[in-house]
């Protein structure tokens, strides 16, 4: 999730059939297959998101509190409304992109409707949208046998500038699977487990898997946020429920340690992820799980009362030293080269003839960088920022421990795999022509970021570098825009 959405730009000489995803849901919604209508202007852009760059959240019927909201038809009977919630990508936010939802009953016709921004809470790391599908639906004049049988299709899409779709694919793989919604429901509840919070270095998440197991993903920063993913089969032994309606909590009780005592939250993990903010002098969390239910059960899961503990990482005391080393070969992958804030330049002998071509830099934290640690690059969240020349929203990239010198940890990562003109591959952004009409060139910026702590040349500024290459080159020529 923290990446830029890279629009597809390649042209292909087939349509491709592409549909939303299935899911089986609770209380009625079961995977079908549908094939959805060929789409975009050659079928160049058309994709599945396997990436949650676009998620349904959950799609049904619209509760107004007395009723189940409906409203008239174009056909002028009366129809359910179905309402629910899309959320797309930082990335995709940032890139103005508008999730939408195709739909249709039965093997009717298709119909798109656009969300629309909701002020309600986002999932963090997403922007939040309603959709409202309002025609051509199940009402509440069908006989009973005809609500039975009644079948609504779904498949939400990010719209591209380019003239295709991103279709949502997150809840289940197949490319010919969507969302379907049946009787006597018609809804799609929310998965907590799917396009959950993304990991990062002011972003972490802690799992609790149904195998017992326990894992943090990104670091706990001061400051940042902390989701908990629980999976309920860890503790079922309070279970109660009344017409379906579950009557029964699972909740999480957060202890933030800090210098001036603790502080104390609790949250439900019984249907999603609970996400709250860090403390900013947080130096660690303890967490502990407490079922419950409406006939007065009560159990624990808490590491056999030792409850469940990690520490709050902080930015190191030092980052510097950051140099890019572009050559055809040297005795060490980051002696050397070039000073970040002099610029570097990838160009055609760089990328036809350089060996190593990396970005390098050194961190130091006392008691973590300078001793002898296997673990040591999982105790340091790591990242590239940068976009190119045009771009807006800023990508980002892990970067690899390569080794410890002296006190310090050093950090490399290839200018390679950044290329913009590497083989195969299209732009993301228009180029920039040379005078000559000879070469295409792309800026880039960037700055790292070690444990929410950045590197960077002076305050809000960012290191830059340059890609070039040849105007022409013939797969570009063929494949891209």
């Amino acid at each position: 999730m923290g990446q830029a959405l890279r629009r597809p730009m390649r042209r292909l000489g087939v349509a491709v059939l592409v549909a939303g995803c299935a899911a089986a849901g609770e209380g009625g919604s079961d995977a079908g297959l549908a094939e959805q209508p060929l789409v975009g202007v050659d079928g160049s852009t058309d994709g599945a998101d396997r990436s949650c760059h676009i998620v349904l959240r959950e799609l049904g019927r619209n509760w107004t509190g007395a009723t189940w909201e409906s409203v008239p038809s174009s056909s002028g009977s009366a129809v359910w409304v179905m309402q629910g919630t899309l959320e797309i990508s930082e990335a995709a936010a940032a890139e103005g992109l508008v999730p939408h939802a195709l739909y249709r009953l039965g093997s009717g016709q298709w119909t798109a409707v656009a969300g629309e921004p909701s002020p309600a809470e986002a999932t963090p790391g997403f922007a939040r949208f309603t959709v409202r599908l309002v025609d051509g639906l199940p009402g509440p004049g069908w006989s009973g046998s005809a609500i039975a049988n009644a079948k609504v299709q779904v498949a939400p899409f990010l719209a591209l500038p380019q003239g295709g779709r991103l279709f949502d694919h997150n809840r289940n793989p197949s490319d010919f699977d969507d969302y379907v919604l049946t009787s006597p429901d018609f809804v799609v509840r929310r998965d907590p487990a799917v396009c959950q919070p993304p990991a990062g270095p002011q972003r972490a998440r802690l799992v609790f898997a149904a195998d017992y197991s326990e894992r943090r993903e990104g670091v706990i920063a001061p400051g940042g946020e902390l989701a908990i993913v629980y999976d309920t089969n860890r503790l079922t032994t309070c279970r109660h429920s009344r017409g379906g309606s579950p009557l029964w909590e699972m909740t999480a009780h957060v202890q933030f340690e800090t210098g001036a005592g603790p502080i104390k939250r609790t949250a439900s993990v019984r249907d999603a992820a609970a996400t709250m903010a860090v403390p900013p002098t947080a130096t660690g969390v303890t967490i502990w799980f407490e079922n419950t239910s409406a006939s007065g059960c009560q159990a624990w899961d808490s590491n056999l009362g030792a409850n469940y503990h990690w520490d709050a990482a902080r930015p190191p005391q030092w980052m510097g030293e950051a140099r890019s080393l572009i050559t055809r070969g040297a005795s060490d992958p980051c002696d050397g080269g070039v000073p970040s804030q002099n610029g570097f330049s990838f160009d055609t002998w760089a990328r036809q003839r350089a060996a190593i071509t990396n970005l390098c830099f050194q961190v130091y934290e006392p008691n973590v960088t300078d001793r002898d640690d296997p673990d040591l690059w999982q105790k340091l969240d790591v990242s590239l920022r940068y976009r190119y020349a045009g771009e807006t929203a800023w990508r980002q990239k892990p970067i690899n421990l390569d080794r410890r010198v002296g006190n310090n940890a050093r950090f490399a990562a290839s200018w390679r795999d950044m290329d913009p003109f590497k083989p195969y591959t299209c732009p993301p952004v228009q180029p920039r022509r040379s005078a000559d009409g000879q070469y295409v060139s792309l800026d880039v910026e960037y700055y790292l970021v070690v444990n929410g702590g950045e590197l960077r040349p002076a305050p809000g500024a960012a290191y830059v570098g340059n890609f070039l290459d040849y105007l022409h080159d013939p797969w570009r020529d063929s494949n891209c825009d």
